[in-house]
């Protein structure tokens, strides 16, 4: 009886053996001895993961790229917004403005459609900020 049994109880033995060392093979690490190491190490994954991120992945993906195009929009919108300050007083022809230098502070942060006047409407004029500022 034992002899035709053996085998059989001998694969049974083997499959929970193998079935136990998967569970114990699933089962965190041990606590580390020092704590305060283990954490500082995840910090820093953490913080040079963030860092990775912040600074633009080479992809489509990044952060930088993906804030890019509504930052972008988000200018504008606000930028057409500015009104068309001169620092001048306003001439007895309200039709007829000034030619002013172009500001060359701006070439390299904007382009030239986003600071040149759009709408004779919105200008204003030193006086009128003085008038303004009375009112």
């Amino acid at each position: 009886m034992f002899g035709t049994r053996l085998p059989e109880l001998q694969g049974e033995l083997d499959r929970l053996l193998e079935q136990v060392n998967d569970d114990i093979s699933g089962l965190p690490d041990p606590p580390s001895s020092e704590p305060v190491v283990e954490i500082m190490k995840r910090i820093g994954t953490f913080v040079r993961s963030i860092e990775r991120i912040i600074a633009g992945a080479p992809d489509e993906n990044g952060l930088i790229q993906a804030l890019r195009q509504p930052r972008e929009q988000f200018k504008g919108e606000i930028r057409r917004t500015a009104p068309d300050f001169y620092p001048l007083e306003r001439s007895r022809d309200v039709n007829s403005v000034p030619v002013l230098p172009q500001p060359d502070f701006l070439s390299n942060e904007e382009a030239e459609s986003e600071w040149q006047l759009t709408d004779v409407n919105r200008v204003i004029f030193a006086d009128d900020v003085l008038e303004r500022a009375n009112s």
